[in-house]
C-alpha cells in the first residue's frame, strides 16, 4: 500500500510478531525508561471470505514496546479470545461485534438457522479497547462483562473472564481509575426487570497475594460502592469513561440511549449494535455527583445542553467546586464515522466531527438565598457558568479550553501525580480530515499550545511517563506509537520531552513488521526480580 492512501492505510489487517523484534533507535531514549508500553487495538478485519464493517470490530491484538537501557524491542500477538478462536476455526465471523452482525452457521439445519435470527446477538469477548494491570494481574477489555487475562511478559492469553461471576453488571467501561495503593474503580451498567437500568460504581480492592494464595484473583475483591438509577428505567445511556477526585465520582448521563427493541431485531435487520442507539438532541446531559465516603448522590441536579463525550481529560476539586475537563462532540455522529468504508477513503474525501475541549464547573454548595439565574461559579479563572433555575437545578455552560482547527481527542495527563487534582497540562491527538495526524500539549494557564507533526505520520494516544526525579508536572516523557504510511516505511515508538514537546528519539520498527493503530494502553515499569509486574 502506498502513501497515496494516507490515513486509510492504518485501517487494514496486520500480522502478529510474537517474538521480540529489534528496532533502530534514532536520537535518544532516556536511560531511566525501563518498562513496556502496552496497547490493544483491532488487528484483523477479514476472516475467510467475510469482513468486519466497523473499526472496533477487528479481532483484537496486543502490542508491546519493551524499553531497557536505551534499546527497544517490539512484539505483538492476537488475543486468544473466543471471538478469535471460533472465527479462525470456522473461517467466518462467529460473534457479533459493534458494527458487524454474525450470521447463523450455514451447516445448521434450516429451522435452527431461522430461529437464531430472533435471538439477541451474543456478547463478544473481543477485548481490543484497553489493557491495564490490577494488583499483579493484567487484563485486556472492551465494554462488556467479558475480559481477557494476559501474561504481559509473553503476551500469552491465560484466561477468559466473566465479570458477572464476581459482580452484578452487564457492561463495564474500558477506562478504570487507579489509586496508588492498588485500588481500582470502574463503572458498569446493570439491567433487570425489577430495578430497570442502573449505573454502578465498582471498587476492586488490591489483592494481597501472600495472604490469598496463588489461585486467588483481584476480581474476587469487587464490590459495588454506589448505584445511580437511570433517568429512563428501560434505556441506558452510553458512556465510555467517568471522573474521580479524592472525594467524589462524577458520571455523565448523555442523551445517547440504547434501544432494546432495535438490539433484539438487529440480526433480522442486518445491523450492528452501533445502529441500536438513539440520539436525543433535545435532552440535556446530566452530571451526577456521588460522594465517595458513603456512596450517596449529591442532591443538586446539574444539567447542560446535549453533547457526546468519549473521554474525560481530568476532574478535580477546588474551592467548593468540581471542575470537569472533557473532550466533547456536538452530537454522536462520530460513531457513524468509524465504519471502515469511511475510514478507508482518501483523506480529502472524508471528514470527522471536531471534538472540543470543554470545562464544566459544578458548585457543590448553594446558598439558600441564591437568586434564580445567578451564576453560582465563583472560580475567577474560568468563564464556565452554572446558573440557578426555578427548580433549584443548575444549568451549566462550558468554557472552551482550546481554539484550534483540528479537534482534540485521546487526552492524557500526568496521571500518577495529577489525576483528580488541580493540574496545568494535558496532551492529546488532533482529529481532522487526515485522522490523528497531529499531537498536542496544552498549557491551561497560558493557553499555549505546542504541536508535533510529521508528514505521512499518524500518532496514537500519548502516554505520559513521569521522570523518577521530576519536580514539575511536565517533567517526564510522552510515548506514542506512530504509523508512517510513506512507501517502504514502517511504524515507530516516538519519545517526546514532556516539557518542550520536542522529539527526544524514536525506535523504528522494520518496515516488513506490521504495526496496527492501537486504541488505548498503559506504560508498565519493569518488574523487580520475583515480581510479576512493576508498580503501575
Amino acid at each position: 500500500m502506498s502513501s497515496t492512501l494516507g490515513s486509510a492505510r492504518i485501517f487494514y489487517s496486520v500480522d502478529e510478531f510474537p517474538e521480540p523484534v529489534a528496532t533502530a533507535v534514532k536520537g535518544e531514549v532516556p536511560a531511566w525508561l525501563s518498562g513496556s508500553l502496552m496497547r490493544t487495538g483491532p488487528g484483523k478485519f477479514e476472516v475467510g471470505k467475510e469482513a468486519y464493517r466497523y473499526w472496533f470490530d477487528g479481532l483484537g491484538i496486543v502490542y508491546k514496546f519493551n524499553i531497557k537501557d536505551g534499546n527497544v524491542t517490539y512484539q505483538s500477538r492476537y488475543l486468544e479470545t473466543e471471538a478469535y478462536r471460533e472465527a479462525m476455526k470456522a473461517q467466518r465471523i462467529v460473534l457479533s461485534e459493534y458494527g458487524t452482525m454474525a450470521y447463523p452457521d450455514p451447516c445448521k439445519n434450516i429451522f435452527a438457522r431461522f430461529f437464531s435470527y430472533f435471538l439477541p446477538p451474543s456478547m463478544s469477548d473481543n477485548d481490543l479497547v484497553n489493557t491495564f494491570p490490577m494488583s499483579d494481574e493484567f487484563y485486556c477489555v472492551n465494554e462488556t462483562y467479558r475480559w481477557t487475562k494476559l501474561d504481559p511478559r509473553t503476551l500469552d492469553t491465560v484466561g477468559q473472564i466473566d465479570l458477572t461471576k464476581y459482580i452484578a453488571v452487564n457492561a463495564m467501561t474500558a477506562h478504570p481509575h487507579h489509586e496508588l495503593d492498588g485500588t481500582v474503580y470502574n463503572m458498569g451498567s446493570s439491567y433487570s426487570y425489577t430495578t430497570g437500568c442502573q449505573y454502578n460504581i465498582v471498587r476492586f480492592s488490591p489483592l494481597d497475594r501472600q495472604k490469598c494464595g496463588p489461585d486467588a484473583t483481584v476480581l474476587e475483591n469487587a464490590s459495588i460502592v454506589a448505584t445511580i438509577p437511570a433517568s429512563h428505567s428501560y434505556s441506558a445511556s452510553y458512556y465510555h469513561s467517568f471522573g474521580m477526585t479524592p472525594n467524589y465520582f462524577v458520571f455523565i448521563e448523555q442523551p445517547l440511549y440504547m434501544n432494546i427493541p432495535k438490539i433484539l431485531l438487529a440480526k433480522i435487520q442486518d445491523v450492528g449494535v452501533t445502529e441500536c442507539f438513539d440520539w436525543y438532541a433535545d435532552l440535556p446531559c446530566r452530571f451526577v455527583v456521588v460522594r465517595r465516603k458513603d456512596g450517596e448522590i449529591v442532591s443538586t441536579k446539574f444539567i447542560a445542553d446535549s453533547f457526546f463525550c468519549f473521554h474525560h481529560i481530568n476532574t478535580y476539586e477546588e474551592d467548593g467546586h468540581l471542575v470537569l475537563d472533557l473532550c466533547c462532540f456536538e452530537d454522536a455522529k462520530i460513531i457513524k464515522a468509524l465504519y471502515l468504508w469511511h475510514l478507508r477513503r482518501p483523506d480529502e474525501e472524508k471528514s470527522f466531527p471536531s471534538p472540543q475541549c470543554r470545562r464544566y464547573c459544578l458548585p457543590l454548595t448553594l446558598a439558600e438565598d441564591e437568586e434564580v439565574n445567578n451564576n453560582t461559579v465563583k472560580l475567577s479563572y474560568t468563564t464556565a457558568t452554572a446558573c440557578l433555575q426555578q427548580d433549584r437545578s443548575l444549568y451549566c455552560q462550558p468554557e472552551y479550553l482550546t481554539q484550534i482547527e483540528r479537534g482534540f481527542e485521546l487526552p492524557t495527563v500526568n496521571y500518577t501525580k495529577f489525576n483528580g487534582k488541580p493540574y496545568r497540562y494535558f496532551y492529546g491527538t488532533g482529529l481532522a480530515g487526515a485522522f490523528t495526524d497531529t499531537m498536542f500539549k496544552m498549557d491551561l494557564k497560558t493557553k499555549k499550545l505546542l504541536m508535533w507533526r510529521e508528514k505521512h505520520c499518524y500518532g496514537s494516544e500519548l502516554i505520559f511517563v513521569p521522570s523518577p526525579d521530576g519536580v514539575e508536572e511536565d517533567d517526564g516523557v510522552l510515548l506514542a506509537t506512530v504509523i508512517n504510511v510513506r512507501d517502504d516505511k514502517g511504524a515507530f515508538l516516538l519519545v517526546l520531552d514532556g516539557k518542550t514537546f520536542t522529539e527526544l528519539g524514536r525506535a523504528e520498527v522494520p518496515a516488513h513488521v506490521g504495526v496496527g493503530y492501537g486504541l488505548h494502553g498503559c506504560y508498565v515499569p519493569e518488574a523487580k526480580p520475583g515480581e510479576i509486574l512493576g508498580k503501575f
